[in-house]
């Protein structure tokens, strides 16, 4: 699952979260930059060759388990309303 995380979507989710919740720009910048960090260094070992893995999230890595939820969380708020509309057109 972590390799299918949209990354660059990650980043405009992370950012708009910030926004909702008030954030100061100074805090913002930092969280951005340390996200963009953590998510870019994607380097694992296979077979004693290092690769760099260029989508989604590291496999392993503590930080993949967060930011996955923090996107799933995201998909679930931003959906329910989509699905619930949808729901009650059919059985209207």
């Amino acid at each position: 699952m972590y390799t299918n995380i949209p990354t660059s979507e990650l980043i405009k989710i992370i950012d708009k979260a910030r926004q909702d919740n008030y954030v100061e720009d100074s805090l913002k910048l930092d969280i951005i930059k340390l996200s963009n960090i953590i998510i870019e260094q994607n380097h694992f070992q296979f077979s004693g060759e290092t690769y760099i893995q260029s989508e989604g999230l590291a496999m392993g890595a503590p930080t993949s388990s967060i930011f996955s939820e923090f996107y799933l969380q995201h998909l679930d708020i931003s959906n329910i309303y989509n699905l619930l509309l949808q729901q009650h057109n059919i059985e209207s």
